[in-house]
């Protein structure tokens, strides 16, 4: 059984995202600099605020544009073909999974399990089985293959319009993280039906990356 929520329906265990920063305090170099592959966590918890930073960056609304039959485009930090915005964003943390809605800035909860042990399973190899288990917050980034195909009638190009997006949007939020002092971890070498299993999303919503992310453990 697949899970699937409105947006228009609320739960207590909603959450509300604070507003994101427009500012940081380093330039665009200096991130570059910082940004290194990261898969050995604290278990130190992430604020709330740090992860309505981190979505903003990889999904969240950027600016609104209005027409003048007052319809509002809704823009992103990432480009999308035929501005389709196939990607579906979900976030696993200690006290459940979430999936994420960027014009409202808010996650919404789908269960309230800690699912990153049975996400962490889905990973090809010991050190990002570990990583996903340990790090406070893993989000994985899917594919809605319906909204995908409306970018291209062709499968192929469908698939590689969004895997594009996809490597756009991650590199923003890796970039983010980095500013942020936070470790993170791009894995795509996972199996899907095992990734599937752990979240239960729909079965349309195709994984491309599942990424932890964290303070970095502490050298001893």
């Amino acid at each position: 059984m697949c899970l699937r929520r409105s947006s228009n329906t609320t739960s207590k265990a909603d959450l509300k995202l604070p507003l994101p920063r427009a500012k940081g305090q380093l330039t665009v170099e200096e991130v570059f600099r910082l940004r290194k592959t990261t898969r050995k966590f604290s278990t130190e918890q992430v604020d709330l605020s740090t992860v309505s930073q981190l979505l903003w960056a990889l999904q969240g609304i950027t600016r609104v544009e209005k027409s003048r039959e007052g319809k509002k485009t809704f823009h992103r930090a990432a480009p999308s073909a035929g501005r389709t915005f196939p990607l579906e964003t979900y976030v696993a943390l200690s006290n459940g999974l979430f999936h994420y809605e960027p014009k409202k800035h808010v996650l919404y909860q789908l269960n309230e399990r800690d699912v990153r042990g049975d996400l962490s399973n889905a990973a090809m190899t010991p050190m990002n089985k570990e990583a996903i288990k340990t790090a406070p917050l893993t989000i994985v980034l899917t594919a809605d293959n319906k909204k995908a195909l409306k970018a291209s009638p062709l499968l192929e190009n469908a698939t590689r319009f969004a895997h594009l997006e996809a490597g756009h949007a991650t590199q923003n939020l890796v970039l983010q993280a980095a500013a942020l002092g936070l470790g993170a971890c791009t894995i795509t070498s996972c199996n899907v039906t095992g990734v599937y299993e752990a979240l239960k999303i729909p079965l349309d919503h195709r994984p491309i990356y599942v990424i932890p992310i964290g303070l970095p453990e502490k050298e001893k």
